[in-house]
């Protein structure tokens, strides 16, 4: 099953609805399928982090239930278009190595996880148009696997960190890095990270915990029909109950995401992967993984 926000046509207006996917390929309501399902005290319709919350704490038989409903509908409802598929108050935290990879992965990742810290407001809808905020500064882009949290999550084991994911999906980092490298002279890192709206996430969240993730799961990025970076889940320096688990030191509520990138897979011989890669206006972006989908953005 995936999950997406999307505008649905509404009576009058296009309206944000969390709709579900199924193996078929159609696009259904979730609050639809779960009264078709016979289960009662569904999430809002428009509220995605209670939908992740929903399904997390849905035991198998009820799960399968409302898949067995989505499968039944091969075509369902067609969005408008997709939303990112994030709440208002949604946080990601975005694992890195020791220092920020500058240009490439030549570094050793860091013993434990750290990285950066990003908002909603960061965040552009997938098949967007993407606005440098800078006209003549320079950027660069990162295929990222987010991990999105179905429970909250604070100081727990590793095993009950993956239990609080409930699924994963993509996002493509763009950094403006002249920004970052001044504010590196202050050891600040917020707001190259965070201008608006200039990292596509999404395009749907696809359902699972990280057991069902395996290990040779790759996730690309492709830049005007070029692939420039390839990573495969086992690659990952650190593991997605790993990452989660040193991030809870925070607070991480339903809805809030944990991402693991380029930047802390193991370095493969000569550099095959080059992190990160610069991007400029005109640029198509594509960030692809099987079983969630493909992100596709384009610098304006």
């Amino acid at each position: 099953m995936k999950l997406a926000l999307a505008e649905v046509p509404a009576p009058y207006l296009l309206e944000p609805r969390v709709m579900a996917q199924g193996a078929g390929g159609g696009w259904t309501p979730l609050v639809a399928a779960i009264q078709e399902a016979g289960l009662v005290d569904g999430p809002p319709s428009g509220d995605i982090a209670a939908a992740l919350s929903y399904l997390s704490e849905l035991k198998p038989t009820p799960r399968r239930r409302i898949e067995r409903v989505l499968e039944a509908k091969p075509t369902g409802r067609q969005p408008e278009r997709l939303l990112k598929p994030v709440g208002p108050d949604m946080k990601l935290l975005l694992t890195e190595g020791r220092v920020a990879l500058s240009r490439s992965n030549d570094q050793k990742p860091a013993k434990s996880p750290v990285g950066f810290s990003m908002f909603e407001s960061a965040f552009a809808d997938p098949g967007a148009t993407v606005r440098l905020p800078d006209a003549g500064a320079h950027y660069d882009a990162e295929a990222v696997l987010v991990a999105i949290m179905g429970r909250g999550f604070h100081r727990g084991t590793e095993a009950s960190a993956a239990r609080s994911v409930v699924g994963f999906t993509l996002m493509c980092q763009i950094t403006h890095r002249d920004l970052f490298d001044e504010e590196a002279v202050t050891r600040n890192n917020l707001m190259a990270k965070n201008c608006d709206r200039l990292s596509p996430l999404g395009p749907a969240i696809w359902i699972a915990q990280p057991s069902a993730l395996d290990p040779a799961t790759v996730v690309t990025m492709s830049i005007n029909g070029q692939e420039r970076q390839r990573f495969a889940v086992a690659d990952l320096a650190h593991s997605v109950p790993r990452a989660v688990r040193a991030w809870g030191r925070c607070v991480l509520d339903p809805g809030d995401a944990v991402g693991l990138g380029a930047a802390i897979c193991w370095a493969k011989p000569d550099n095959a992967v080059d992190s990160p890669i610069p991007v400029k206006s005109g640029d198509a972006i594509e960030v692809a993984c099987a079983p969630i989908g493909t992100l596709s953005a384009r610098i304006g």
